[in-house]
């Protein structure tokens, strides 16, 4: 790494890191009994007809990786009980992890393991706070750290964090409030720990290489810039320390149930295909649009913001680069902009020496209503360049990604998002 001499900042401080990493590790041996176990418990893969959904959807609390039961490839993550049901019908399937609480304690060891970057294991909710906190501190010429733009269900701040230098455009001087913003958000879906790391990762690299890097200085210089790392802290810090694959956040529903989906709460077209109106389902979208305060925190964010013009909702798994619409075969009216940037971003990570992500419409992989991207894309302004990212990997380790593969997955999508600023540049200065 570089350090930003240019701009006589320094690097946050190893005293820092090593603080940041005692937070997020503290509760590791003392939660272990209370956490869901996951013996015996197979991910596997299949290729559902259409006569075999209502049967799946019969069984008790089939959990679908691939967050909506289609016709086609799905992946299920299945107990016992569950593997001799499918067995028992006739669905075939091929198995990609055999031992899930394998993986999981493979990755609670890594997670204990004693490390000299914030980037080597995956951060608990404190520790990210703090990291915030901290770039905002050493980058503060550029930087701010917000505290908390709205509240949990259990009354967690959402943190986010902003950038914005005094520069324009051929690098001549220009009042904040005058430029466009990219948003960017993660961790919506608590289990998605990759999410919210990459997205960290990203905005670490606009701030320690701005002033050295000549891309990432001019699109730094060129826009400002939110991030909002985790919209969904409850539910992650739940996934840390009591159940490793929940998805939701924490809202205790009626009859008993717990979570509703934030990626299907969004107000554009709630409630339709895609999503669920059973509390106890993965895809539950709440009561209404918007009916949980972290989705409309973020929500409310994004509108005082303003003048967005581009937006990416980073997720797991998939290794995949969506475009709206999500609800619906009509392309959006810039789809041909929406299509090309997809492909120069997915050979952007390629060139970076990154895996291989597919760029596609996000309806041809499922139907989805009430997500997120669809509804930055209605409130976006001007050429409205807006996309949902599924990170690694493809289904070799799914939602459980290994510590290892924090930092790759971290550098391709920063190829991918200097091509995504500079587009958006471009396109605005035509």
């Amino acid at each position: 790494e570089t350090a930003t001499q240019s701009t006589g900042q320094a690097k946050p401080k190893m005293k820092f890191l090593l603080l940041a990493l005692l937070l997020g590790s503290i509760f590791i041996l003392t939660t272990l009994s209370t956490q869901t176990r996951y013996d015996n418990h197979k991910v596997v893969r299949a290729n559902i007809t259409r006569e075999q959904i209502p049967i799946i959807e019969a069984f008790d609390c089939v959990d679908v990786w691939n967050d909506y039961l289609t016709v086609g490839l799905n992946d299920f993550c299945l107990n016992p009980e569950q593997i001799r049901l499918f067995e028992s019908v006739g669905i075939n399937f091929e198995v990609l992890i055999p031992d899930v609480q394998a993986l999981i304690d493979e990755e609670r060891r890594a997670l204990a393991s004693p490390t000299a970057s914030f980037f080597d294991i995956y951060q608990r909710y404190a520790s990210i706070v703090a990291y915030l906190n901290q770039l905002a501190t050493t980058y503060n010429q550029i930087a701010t750290f917000v505290p908390s733009i709205g509240t949990t269900i259990e009354g967690r701040p959402i943190p986010a964090l902003l950038i914005s230098s005094e520069l324009g455009k051929n690098n001549t001087k220009k009042q904040n409030a005058d430029k466009y913003t990219i948003f960017i958000s993660g961790g919506q879906h608590a289990r998605e720990w990759i999410s919210p790391s990459t997205v960290l990762y990203i905005f670490t690299q606009l701030l320690e290489q701005y002033g050295v890097d000549t891309r990432i200085t001019n699109i730094v210089n060129a826009f400002n810039y939110v991030l909002v790392p985790l919209v969904n802290p409850d539910g992650y810090e739940f996934s840390q320390t009591t159940t490793r694959l929940w998805r939701k956040n924490r809202r205790n529903n009626v009859g008993g149930t717990f979570g509703v989906d934030l990626n299907r709460n969004w107000d554009h077209q709630w409630g339709g295909t895609g999503s669920s109106k059973t509390p106890s389902s993965d895809t539950y979208c709440g009561t209404g649009p918007f009916s949980e305060p972290e989705t409309k925190a973020v929500a409310n964010f994004f509108m005082k913001t303003g003048s967005i013009v581009g937006a990416i909702d980073y997720h797991s798994y998939g290794q995949l680069i969506l475009r709206p619409w999500g609800d619906t075969r009509t392309n959006p009216p810039n789809n041909d902009k929406l299509t090309e940037l997809g492909t120069l971003m997915r050979s952007a990570i390629l060139s970076a020496g990154g895996v291989a992500y597919t760029s596609q419409k996000s309806y041809d992989l499922y139907p989805t209503t009430g997500s997120a991207d669809d509804w930055y894309y209605d409130n976006a302004a001007k050429i409205k360049l807006v996309y949902t990212f599924e990170v690694r990997d493809t289904g070799k380790n799914g939602f459980i990604l290994p510590t290892s593969e924090i930092i790759p997955t971290g550098k391709e999508n920063l190829a991918a998002f200097i091509v995504f600023a500079e587009y958006v540049k471009k396109q605005l200065d035509n």
